[in-house]
């Protein structure tokens, strides 16, 4: 099976689309009469859900379209940094079974709707350490970060995250922290300034003030399956990061660079956890987890064992898409 997904032509990409088509199956039969609910600090998901206001299920076709496209970036992104060998569809499959390891709910969609602005911004850092001039890149992954924040507000957080990268990216001069600043406030001024012109501007601002001080870390609150979930992330990452360190993995200093920023990410993924809804509707701790996998099982040479792994894990994912169609709730 890894053999299989280490290359990347239309067998591969037929098994993966037929992948996510069997995973989403149960969105589409469970979700008709539901879409998530915003909050007045998620507008452009909210503009989103408004289009398709008169029918849910096109909102999920929607998603499920985004998520598809999302998988082929994500392998894209991770060949193209050289994370993972060339020509190679592991990336795609790893996110798949990654991102829907917990029922799919429409609670989960804001999160997946942002999760192409996520990707733009590691990519955007992934590309720092290739350039001389940084400048106009530090400036997108701040608006890409607004943007994903404009669906998903918890993300918010990881503009800590981004001037962190910047360190380890040798970015150090101080008049370079402000530019990913000023990109993430531009979308935010445009914003406040709609809401300014429809009188509706200190409404806004009460709003946002209210989301801001009810954002702190809480009890992490979690059923059966989330802690399972959240117990075997750990597992897996630690077994990754083992074969990463391995002498059989890529160790140059590019690579090193990017697994350091992609763990500082997988920190600040955890923090999201404690801040809305744990591990159901915060997928970015399995989006992480999912770039250490496949570069890991790419420097596997004795796949038997792995192999049944991912078999086993598939039809676990499976069945656990398919239970609530039943009536189980883990």
């Amino acid at each position: 099976m890894l053999k299989f997904f280490k290359n990347s032509y239309i067998a591969q990409a037929v098994v993966i689309v037929l992948l996510i088509a069997v995973l989403w199956i149960p969105a589409f039969l469970t979700q008709l009469h539901e879409t998530a609910v915003g909050t007045p600090t998620t507008p452009l998901y909210n503009l989103v859900a408004g289009l398709f206001d008169s029918s849910s299920s096109a909102m999920t076709v929607l998603v499920f379209v985004v998520f598809g496209l999302c998988a082929l970036f994500f392998n894209s992104m991770l060949s193209v940094n050289q994370l993972v060998t060339r020509n190679s569809s592991i990336g795609a499959l790893i996110f798949i079974l990654c991102l829907c390891c917990v029922p799919i709910k429409d609670e989960y969609y804001p999160f997946l709707l942002a999760i192409p602005f996520i990707m733009m911004t590691i990519q955007t850092f992934y590309l720092i350490y290739q350039v001389e001039k940084p400048e106009p890149y530090l400036m997108n992954a701040g608006f890409f970060l607004a943007l994903a924040s404009m669906f998903y507000f918890p993300v918010i957080i990881l503009i800590i995250w981004v001037l962190l990268t910047m360190l380890i990216m040798n970015v150090r001069e101080p008049k370079h922290f402000l530019i990913p600043i000023t990109g993430f406030f531009v979308p935010y001024f445009i914003l406040f300034a709609c809401f300014y012109f429809k009188r509706t501007l200190i409404e806004k601002i009460e709003d946002y003030s209210l989301v801001f001080s009810e954002l702190g870390f809480e009890r992490l609150g979690m059923t059966t399956l989330e802690l399972v979930a959240l117990v075997l992330v750990f597992v897996f990452m630690a077994l990754s990061l083992m074969m990463i360190k391995s002498g059989n993995a890529d160790n140059s200093v590019g690579t090193r660079k990017k697994v350091n920023v992609t763990l500082w990410l997988f920190v600040f993924s955890f923090m999201m956890l404690f801040m809305q809804k744990p591990v159901v509707c915060n997928g970015l701790i399995f989006m992480v987890l999912a770039i250490f996998v496949s570069m890991a099982l790419c420097y596997v040479k004795k796949s038997r064992i792995i192999d049944i792994v991912l078999i086993v894990l598939m039809l676990a994912i499976i069945v656990n898409q398919y239970l609530p169609l039943f009536g189980i709730v883990i």
